[in-house]
């Protein structure tokens, strides 16, 4: 777990990458500020994404989530008591439909072994999402060498699951094991590495639910 760790000068760089994109796709479809969006995120696990939606000015009683581990669940309650989480599958979330500005699926489907489990969370982010409103998805694009248990998601697989939506695809992330390595000895090289994008592993989908 020690790769994971956020005090790593490579994942740092890779979060704030993510960050950037997101606040600059909210800048650019229009948000001035962020007391009024709502956001739900499926697979939030202990909630990072969510509170950073508070450190950013969303009010908390707009934010929820939803995560299949149990453990995840309940650490993300005692960081976030003000944020509501579910625990379980997100092919069935207990919120209302048309409640949310953006929903996010961050390295989610890649961990979906199953069709059908994947076909009935988008379904859901559907469902939950207002029209208008965005669902974005971050997933690996390249299988992993050395977790065999994820899977790459294509645009083809996006597609299928969110038929009749418009979709938007950028490559993103400087391929991990690349971005460890090289921020701890020169950090500044980051941003000009995940600007090649053969190096790039993974991508952000923007989906938009159809209006009517």
């Amino acid at each position: 777990m020690a790769d994971y760790s956020i005090l790593l000068p490579g994942n740092i760089a890779m979060v704030r990458e993510r960050e950037g994109f997101l606040l600059g796709l909210l800048r650019k479809t229009g948000w001035e500020h962020l007391r009024e969006l709502r956001v739900f995120e499926a697979g939030c696990s202990s909630g990072y994404n969510l509170r950073q939606f508070l450190q950013w000015g969303a009010r908390p009683e707009h934010l929820a989530g939803m995560d299949l581990w149990e453990a995840a669940v309940l650490e993300h309650r005692i960081l976030s008591p003000n944020i509501r989480v579910h625990l379980g599958s997100a092919d069935n979330i207990p919120e209302p439909e048309n409640t949310f500005d953006l929903s996010l699926a961050f390295t989610l489907f890649s961990s979906v072994p199953d069709e059908g489990v994947s076909a009935g969370i988008a379904r859901e982010l559907l469902r939950i999402t207002r029209p208008g409103g965005l669902i974005l998805v971050y997933d690996m694009r390249r299988q992993s060498r050395s977790n065999a248990n994820v899977h790459p998601v294509s645009r083809a697989d996006l597609m299928r699951w969110f038929p009749g939506t418009k979709m938007l695809t950028r490559s993103i992330t400087l391929a991990p094991p690349i971005a460890r390595r090289i921020t701890a000895v020169a950090p500044w090289l980051y941003g000009p590495l995940a600007a090649i994008p053969p190096l790039r592993t993974h991508a952000m989908t923007i989906i938009r639910r159809p209006a009517s």
